[in-house]
């Protein structure tokens, strides 16, 4: 079967698009590949983040940001979640990546990463559709 044959399907542990945009949380996950020669200097970036970062991130409403990494089929990927809960997504991410500290960290970290086929235009990391979400209180 074919991608374009399969149809989202949404239910009480997989909300609706309008549903997730109605969400006073917004979660996103998105995906990239890391280079193998550049793994390590990655991972010593991100166990000593720079504070201004951190201090930008929480700033644009930005929370529970976590970058996950596994291996499939040979090739190492990055996996990123992070929660959103302000009230403009496009103004928050411009102000992030108009942020000077933001631009320098970038520096350091984009040589690492591998830009995969799917990625659309003008962006870095390819985004994931939630499946399934379950909300606990």
């Amino acid at each position: 079967m074919n991608s374009q044959d399969i149809t989202p399907k949404f239910g009480k542990t997989n909300p609706s698009l309008e549903e997730q945009s109605k969400a006073t949380i917004k979660r996103y996950t998105s995906v990239i590949g890391i280079k193998p020669e550049k793994e390590q200097y990655y991972r010593d970036l991100h166990a000593d983040v720079w504070p201004s970062i951190i201090e930008r991130l929480k700033k644009s409403n930005v929370s529970n940001y976590s970058i996950h990494l596994t291996e499939l089929d040979g090739n190492r990927y990055l996996i990123s979640y992070f929660e959103y809960s302000g009230e403009d997504f496009e103004s928050d991410m411009q102000a992030i990546a108009a942020d000077a500290e933001t631009q320098r960290w970038w520096l350091e970290t984009d040589p690492c990463q591998r830009i995969l086929p799917e990625t659309v235009l003008g962006q870095k990391w390819v985004q994931a559709e939630m499946v399934f979400f379950m909300q606990y209180n």
